[in-house]
C-alpha cells in the first residue's frame, strides 16, 4: 500500500501542513504482489483528521477529476471513507478521495488500513501522524 496526497492539478503536497482552504486528493495504491492468488473481499478504511473535510464528489454535478478503481462498495462517512472491492494477483488499484483543509490547529491524521476481512494475514498499515492546517 503506498499513500500520497496531491494538488488538485496532480503536484504531491506535504500534508503535515497545509494552508486553510486548500483543497486537495489522498490517493491509496493498492497492489497484489500475487504470491498467494486472489485477494477477496478487502477493506480499506481511510480515516481523516477532524480539521479536513471529505468532499463527496457523488454529490457533486461534474465527473470525478480523480477516478477511482471499481470498488465493490464504497461509504463515504463524514470522517472517514470504507472501500470494499478484491484484488487479482499481480494487479494494482488505486482510489481518491477529495479533500478540504477546513479548520485551523493541529490534528492526528489516525492510521489507514486495508486488510482480508476474513484472512487476517493479509494485511497492509501505514501509520498516523500529526497535521497541521494554517492560515
Amino acid at each position: 500500500m503506498r499513500i500520497g496526497y496531491f494538488t488538485l492539478a496532480g503536484k504531491q503536497v506535504d500534508p503535515a501542513s497545509l494552508k486553510q482552504g486548500t483543497d486537495f486528493v489522498a490517493q491509496v495504491n493498492i497492489k497484489n504482489p500475487g504470491h498467494r492468488g486472489r485477494y477477496d473481499n478487502l477493506a480499506l478504511t481511510q480515516i481523516f483528521p477532524s480539521g479536513w473535510e471529505i468532499l463527496n464528489t457523488r454529490m457533486m454535478n461534474d465527473d470525478e477529476a480523480f477516478k477511482s478503481s471499481p470498488s465493490d462498495y464504497r461509504d463515504v462517512r463524514d470522517d472517514r471513507v470504507n472501500t470494499h472491492f478484491s484484488l487479482p494477483e499481480g494487479k494494482e488499484v488505486t482510489f481518491y478521495v477529495m479533500l478540504n483543509a477546513a479548520y485551523t490547529g493541529k490534528y492526528y491524521l489516525p492510521a489507514t488500513s486495508c486488510e482480508a476481512m476474513y484472512d487476517v494475514s493479509v494485511n497492509a498499515v501505514e501509520k498516523g501522524k500529526w497535521v497541521e492546517v494554517v492560515k
